[in-house]
């Protein structure tokens, strides 16, 4: 999984028939600590994602097909959760304890 940050919406009046009825979104690859890491990218949303949400997304096209029970579909990526908070210093304390 990756994090990513939702920046936009796709509105289109024309789509790929199995995207029908799903909600497309822009978002930023980022890591961690909010630094990106890519180019934006278009994604499957079934969360009801907002802009400036911090999500969990996958770049998996086949992992999507296996979910929505398809055999083939023209994306490869999704958001599969919507992060609250990343609490660094917390997992730091928490590494050094099991060393």
């Amino acid at each position: 999984m990756r994090i990513g940050k939702v920046i936009g919406n796709v509105v289109s009046v024309a789509k790929h028939e199995k995207l029908k009825g799903i909600k497309l979104l822009v978002i930023k690859p980022v890591d961690a600590y909010g630094n990106e890491k890519g180019r934006p990218l278009i994604v499957a949303d079934y969360l009801n994602s907002g802009v400036g949400d911090l999500v969990y997304w996958i770049e998996d096209g086949t992992t999507i097909c296996k979910w929505k029970g398809i055999r083939s579909i023209p994306l490869r990526g999704c958001i599969v959760g919507i992060i609250d908070s990343i609490d660094l210093a917390r997992a730091r304390r928490e590494l050094e304890n099991v060393r």
